[in-house]
């Protein structure tokens, strides 16, 4: 009860080193599982016959036979060394959070304008000057603007190969480039991808052996990307899609959108935007249609209530209303989004707030619940798009 205190540490540390061996035997060497053993029966034997002096000795070749009896791990030399396990471990954490938690996502096309930007091409005048280096580099930091410099003249006579004229040309995964070949062998690099070449020039990968005279002028002007904004990835695991809100998904087994891109010899993009208009067991149809074909949105017999679909019918501040097309075409015949006891297969309808230039459910029918991605939360970028910040 009035033990010394030295005895009481030996004690402590005779209780250490049998848990040391008990843990970590599978680990040491037989010799030197022979070595602590005998090393705590010296120590045990000191404190019994109440040596100070022995038993501190004892207990230092305890410890020391302990702290050694174990490899070491090799000592890293050289700075590639030290730093190349935190880099790793660095994208690991980034590679892990974008493809679970956030991801960030550029919006392709003009089908959810006004709400998002895509991507858009805007001629320039030839008796418009191009602003100067600091104020194209202002303009790309705020508004996301790529301008051609050197305008995409034609150089000499020449005429676009027939087969695959155009080609995509990505750089640094969120930019997208397209390249026109021509059968001369060269090239020109417009700062778009190809459906914005077409809206700019004509020119798709059905203008095989188109020619054009010296000095004409394709592209004058500038590119403005579309808005970047963050994919939330880990709602959905937590909550059903809500109706009404923005969302993406991928087109992975939607066969019409596959379909639709090999009969315009292109490429079917990998993720759509758009916003959620029909949840399982929705159904949806459009009345009151216009001379322009333009109606209301009707779900489940009741106007279509939520914030984003209004300003899609007021026809005010850029909307133009829903289109009367593809399964809307007959007005009121109902488009239904399926419940299904099947894991994944519940139907979504998307609807585009550009209705009259978006392709989505109206031509290609639902998504299914196993391409849903994720709602779109937020505008990232460019800064002066109007639409920086949360998504509604």
């Amino acid at each position: 009860m009035f033990a010394p205190k030295w005895k009481k540490e030996a004690e402590l540390l005779l209780k250490a080193g049998k848990k040391f061996l008990n843990y970590k035997r599978d680990l040491l060497k037989q010799d030197k599982i022979g070595e602590i053993q005998s090393r705590l029966t010296d120590l045990k034997s000191t404190i019994k016959a109440g040596d100070k002096a022995t038993c501190d000795e004892a207990s230092k070749q305890l410890q020391a036979t302990c702290e050694n009896s174990l490899p070491r791990k090799q000592a890293q030399t050289g700075w590639i060394e030290e730093n190349l396990e935190v880099i790793v471990v660095s994208l690991i954490v980034v590679l892990g959070f974008r493809t679970y938690i956030l991801q960030p996502f550029r919006i392709p096309t003009g089908s959810m304008q006004p709400t998002l930007n895509g991507i858009v091409a805007t001629a320039m005048p030839a008796e418009k000057k191009m602003p100067n280096i600091l104020l194209r580099q202002l303009h790309r930091a705020t508004h996301g603007r790529t301008y051609v410099i050197d305008d995409l003249v034609i150089d000499s006579d020449k005429s676009l190969r027939r087969d695959n004229p155009i080609t995509l040309a990505p750089v640094l995964h969120f930019f997208t480039r397209t390249k026109l070949h021509f059968d001369d062998g060269s090239t020109m690099t417009f700062p778009g991808p190809p459906a914005v070449l077409e809206s700019a020039t004509g020119i798709n990968n059905q203008s095989g052996g188109r020619s054009f005279a010296k000095d004409t002028v394709l592209f004058r002007g500038y590119v403005t990307t579309g808005d970047m904004i963050i994919l939330d990835k880990m709602s959905y695991h937590f909550r059903s899609p809500k109706r009404g809100e923005v969302f993406v998904f991928d087109t992975r087994d939607i066969k019409q959108i596959q379909q639709n891109a090999r009969r315009s010899g292109t490429q079917a993009g990998a993720y759509y935007i758009k916003r959620l208009a029909g949840v399982p067991g929705d159904e949806l149809e459009l009345r009151n249609i216009d001379r322009k074909g333009a109606g209301d949105l009707y779900i489940n017999g009741e106007l279509a209530s939520e914030h984003g679909f209004k300003h899609v019918m007021s026809e005010q501040d850029g909307y133009r209303g829903y289109g009367a097309m593809g399964k809307f075409r007959y007005g009121s015949t109902p488009f239904k989004a399926r419940k299904s006891k099947l894991s994944g297969m519940n139907e979504y309808i998307a609807l585009g707030d550009n209705s009259f230039s978006s392709s989505d459910s109206r031509d290609w029918g639902t998504v299914k619940e196993f391409n849903v991605m994720g709602p779109a939360a937020f505008t990232l970028w460019p800064f002066m798009s109007g639409h920086w910040g949360i998504i509604k």
